[in-house]
């Protein structure tokens, strides 16, 4: 008996160290299971963010149209100030004056005066300005003055037989330039004076007169000029008015 007892016993011992080492296993795997889950929702991974200077691209997403050329073009103006600030607001709803008196001028400094002559034209209280529309059948404003400084040589494509005259400033529908030919936009003298306070419209053309200078626009480019005691300065429409005028708006 006491054989087949050792002998079982001998039996039954791997048997149970066997047991032993796979329970010893199966909480070790599963002591290890969870420090990963631990570790993973505990302390994500680092995320690298890239240098200021690494080029960085981006995708749009599929769902997205591509931006059609009417998107993307860029606005046709950049002024942005309230309508009540602008050129076109305090040229406009200055006092209108009547064309019967802006028919007469004279060819020359000294001339004869002349009634009723075709076009409009006029001069500034100071007589430093004189402007003429009209004439000569050009489809322009022309104002001459010394404070008009423009170049002093012949725009690129000035007609043949063109006398350049710097002192000019020319406003039309395709903008407005310091320059032009004289001969092309004869200006007359000894015009009617358009008093401090006062617009005028001929056309497409409006102009008023202030102490601080003479502010003119062209319906059509909505482009203009000031002539001031600092010389020409082209204008827009929408453009903010300078303050001069803004601060006398409410006459």
């Amino acid at each position: 008996m006491a054989t087949v007892q050792a002998y079982g016993f001998l039996r039954r011992a791997p048997i149970r160290r066997l047991a032993t080492g796979l329970i010893a296993a199966t909480l070790l795997a599963a002591t290890a299971g969870c420090g990963l889950l631990d570790q993973s929702s505990s302390s994500p991974a680092a995320i690298e963010i890239p240098g200021t200077d690494a080029p960085v691209t981006e995708t749009s997403p599929a769902s997205l149209p591509a931006p059609s050329p009417e998107s993307s073009a860029p606005a046709s103006r950049s002024y942005t100030v309230a309508e009540a600030d602008s050129y076109r607001k305090v040229i406009g709803d200055a006092p209108r004056v009547g064309l019967g008196a802006f028919h007469i001028g004279a060819t020359t400094a000294t001339g004869e005066r002349m009634d009723d002559v075709s076009g409009v034209h006029f001069s500034t209280p100071d007589r430093a300005i004189r402007c003429s529309t009209g004439n000569n059948g050009a489809n322009a404003l022309v104002c001459a003055g010394e404070r008009i400084d423009g170049r002093k040589t012949p725009a690129p494509h000035s007609p043949d037989g063109c006398a350049w005259e710097s002192h000019l400033a020319v406003l039309s529908g395709s903008g407005a330039a310091a320059g032009g030919c004289a001969n092309l936009y004869p200006v007359l003298f000894r015009t009617h004076i358009l008093e401090f306070g006062s617009a005028l419209s001929a056309g497409s053309f409006s102009c008023l007169s202030d102490v601080s200078g003479l502010y003119c626009l062209d319906s059509g480019s909505a482009a203009g000029f000031a002539l001031t005691r600092t010389g020409y300065q082209p204008i827009h429409a929408d453009q903010q008015a300078a303050d001069a005028l803004l601060s006398k708006s409410g006459r």
